[in-house]
This record gives C-alpha cells, sequence and structure tokens, in this order.
C-alpha cells in the first residue's frame, strides 16, 4: 500500500497526479487500467486542488493506494464539504453547444470506475474510487 500526504496543494495538481501515477500499485497495471485510473485521478485531483479550500486559503490531500484484484484509490481533503456523486449527471444526448458547463469529469469517473464511493468523516471529504485489474 502506498501513501501520501500533500500540502500545500494549490498549484500542484501536476506533481500529485504524477506520484499516483508512478506509485507502485498503479504502474505495475496494464496500459489500459492505467489510462482510466489517470482520467479518474487527473478529474478528482485538479477538482480538490481548484475547489476543494476557499480561495485563500490553502490545505491538504491525503491519497492511499491499495492494489489486491482491483486498484483501490482513497482522496482525504479537510476542505468544504463536497459529494460530487450528488450533482446532477450531464445530459450527454444533448449537443456539447446545448450542454451546461460542469458536472461531466465526475460523470466520466462514475462510468470508467467499477465503484465510487463518497463519505464525510471526520470533517473530511472522502472520495474513494475503484478499478478492477
Amino acid at each position: 500500500m502506498s501513501e501520501f500526504h500533500f500540502e500545500p496543494i494549490k498549484g500542484q495538481a501536476r506533481s500529485i497526479l504524477s506520484k499516483i501515477l508512478s506509485s507502485p500499485e498503479v504502474a505495475s497495471c496494464s496500459m489500459k487500467v492505467i489510462m482510466v485510473i489517470r482520467l479518474a485521478c487527473e478529474e478528482i485531483v485538479m477538482n480538490v486542488t481548484s475547489y476543494a479550500y476557499p480561495k485563500d486559503a490553502d490545505g491538504f490531500l491525503d491519497v492511499e493506494i491499495k492494489k489486491t484484484d482491483r486498484i483501490i484509490i482513497r482522496f482525504t481533503d479537510g476542505g468544504v464539504p463536497f459529494n460530487p456523486l450528488e450533482l446532477k449527471m450531464p445530459d450527454t444526448t444533448l449537443s456539447w453547444k446545448l450542454r451546461h458547463i460542469g458536472g461531466l469529469g465526475i460523470f466520466l469517473v462514475t462510468k470508467k470506475m467499477d465503484d465510487v464511493r463518497y463519505e464525510y468523516l471526520d470533517n473530511k471529504n472522502v472520495l474513494t474510487i475503484e478499478k478492477r485489474i
């Protein structure tokens, strides 16, 4: 299992994502699985580093990665309580010109991963994603 603590996180999305993808658990997966994990993690990390904390504050992001018959990645932050799974999913039948901005990223995460769960524990947002390998 790999565990990472990132602080501060503002402007650090690229380096955080790089650390996750280079973890032994993720790096040892097939390229197909890595690409799906990359898409999901990029969306989650960008959202946390950009929106989890008030504009003038910086915070932390903890990431735990486990590998069994699946990759399990848990993201924990101390930002404003926010359950991305409660967002109204975008209407993908509309043309891109008619769609509202926002929500497509978490929609892709929920479609590409095998399980996505959110909890608010001990004043922290905890988002867990799983992908069968």
